[in-house]
């Protein structure tokens, strides 16, 4: 019965995600932004559990800021994560040249140093802005595309669709469980691995800071790099505006030039987080402050 009623809901979520498709289909960029923008509002004032998560965390990483201007801050963050998921099915009505028109891309160097070493290489990325923008136009930037890690989403009809998005732009996934193997092997062949590392795992009491207060992050991707040797260039796309994105490529960290100590499991997740950090600072208005990030300090108190 559970299993009847499991496939029901996931095809009645599919079913509505068809019909947001739709809309979008035949709303203009800047209508679909005013929709979505309403829409995260809406969840902002519904929402008392999620409300209280992110007055909670921009209180803890912004403590200089007033009250009223931490406020303002939520809301602009539940109105760009309104956009960003109708943005998202928008994406998906988009070829390759289209989304090209739409990107403005910096740091191409970066990324073509990577490239020219001719060994594999990761990507840091973080849940900023419009990451499956930015994931995309990895894809299409990189020849070969890039494996992306995530955990599958818990509908399969709609996991399926973002696998034949992300195939259209040159990328494949990776699944979060057992995939050590996979990810060491596409290296070693010269592939390249995105990975995003800004939200608290389950299970993981190994903690670094985080806008100055410990947070628990995996440290896999540093265990990664050590066993590789492989270079991490940090990837973040920004929102601009409606159908507008920048697709930022940031200074390689490369574990050639790092010290013993500084390939350690902490100082090196540090620096990613700092990099992760840098890069919410420069829009903190599009980071997932929804997400329970710092749940141990907030359950604390």
């Amino acid at each position: 019965m559970s299993k009847s009623r499991s496939a029901l809901r996931n095809r009645f979520e599919f079913l509505l995600f068809r019909m947001v498709r739709g809309l979008v289909g035949i709303l203009s960029p800047a209508a679909s932004a005013r929709v979505g923008a309403f829409v995260g509002s809406a969840f902002y004032r519904l929402s008392r559990r999620r409300r209280a998560i992110i007055d909670f965390n921009l209180g803890l990483a912004f403590p200089e800021m007033t009250a009223a201007r931490r406020q303002d801050l939520a809301r602009e963050v539940s109105r760009h994560f309104g956009r960003v998921a109708f943005d998202a099915v928008r994406l998906q009505r988009l070829t390759p040249d289209e989304l090209r028109a739409e990107v403005t891309v910096e740091g191409r160097d970066n990324l073509q140093r990577a490239i020219d070493s001719g060994r594999g290489f990761f990507l840091l990325s973080a849940h900023l802005g419009s990451w499956e923008a930015a994931a995309l136009m990895g894809g299409l930037l990189i020849p070969g595309g890039m494996a992306v890690i995530h955990r599958p989403l818990d509908n399969p009809l709609l996991d399926a669709e973002l696998e034949r998005l992300r195939a259209t732009f040159g990328n494949s996934a990776l699944g979060k469980s057992n995939i050590s193997r996979e990810v060491l092997q596409a290296i070693k062949e010269g592939g390249v691995i995105g990975i995003l590392i800004d939200q608290r795992p389950r299970g993981v009491d190994f903690e670094v800071p985080f806008f100055g207060h410990p947070a628990k992050t995996h440290p896999v991707l540093a265990r990664f790099v050590r066993k590789t040797g492989a270079a991490v260039v940090p990837l973040f796309g920004y929102w601009d505006g409606p159908a507008r994105y920048t697709v930022s490529f940031g200074e390689p960290v490369d574990p050639a030039a790092l010290s013993a100590d500084e390939l350690e499991d902490g100082p090196l997740t540090e620096r990613f987080m700092q990099i992760t950090e840098a890069a919410i600072r420069r829009r903190p208005e599009q980071w997932l402050w929804y997400h329970d990030r710092w749940r141990q300090l907030r359950e604390g108190r």
